[in-house]
């Protein structure tokens, strides 16, 4: 176990928007938060990075936790290239441990460019690139393929299984899109915005690099979702 929320729950203004959460993330497990917007999705990741604390309840941290993150927007610094947005998350870069990186996200032959000679795709793999640069043994993101069409939105998912199968660190993404989480999640939570809390867990057994949406088991889980969705 790398962390763990206990109860947490979360208000502003007097409006709850977390409510007696529990929340166990796994070491190399993948967990997606899906919900409407409005569910507190953005702000459970907050309170799991420490940007902000809960109002009641606990975070458990357990043994040394580095946190990468990915955030809706790429967040590049836009004077710098490609390559040195990566290395700028190393005291000591390597040129060829950042350009073998650019290979695996196909990015190889744009290192010397910057972010706005790069389509938003290109630039959300630079991103995520440079997360798993860093190093960290848990990755947050927050909707990080909210902007990109159905078709970059798939290509970048099958290149975020293949950067996490190599590092196998955890992930907890938040996203509103049912089929990212079909894909990458060990377990799916479901949020509600009416209820504030989780609604429903889902665990799925198949590997992530062999999951395809057409998939039986995959197909039923959407369709509990969606049955669920309109209901909260």
């Amino acid at each position: 176990m790398l962390l763990s929320l206990s109860n947490v729950t979360k208000s502003y203004s007097g409006a709850t928007v977390l409510d007696k959460i529990n929340l166990t993330v796994e070491k190399g497990k993948i967990v997606c938060i899906l919900g409407p917007s409005g569910s507190g999705k953005s702000t459970l990741l907050n309170i799991l990075s420490q940007a902000e604390p809960a109002d009641s309840g606990e975070l458990a941290v357990h043994g040394d936790v580095k946190i990468s993150y990915v955030f809706q927007e790429d967040c590049l610094l836009p004077w710098s290239t490609v390559g040195e947005n990566i290395a700028f998350v190393q005291q000591i870069p390597v040129k060829q441990d950042i350009l073998a990186l650019l290979e695996e996200v196909g990015l190889a032959p744009y290192i010397n460019h910057y972010p706005h000679q790069l389509s938003g795709g290109m630039r959300q793999r630079c991103s995520i690139a440079r997360a798993f640069y860093y190093g960290g043994n848990l990755l947050l993101m927050d909707e990080p393929f909210h902007s990109l069409d159905y078709h970059l939105r798939f290509e970048l998912v099958q290149k975020l299984i293949a950067l996490w199968e190599r590092s196998r660190c955890s992930i907890v993404l938040v996203t509103h899109d049912i089929d990212e989480a079909l894909l990458l999640g060990d377990e799916i939570l479901l949020m509600s915005k009416r209820q504030a809390t989780i609604v429903e867990r889902i665990a799925i057994d198949i590997p992530q690099g062999k999951r395809v949406l057409a998939d039986p088991e995959l197909l039923n889980c959407r369709s509990d979702i969606l049955k669920q969705m309109l209901t909260i």
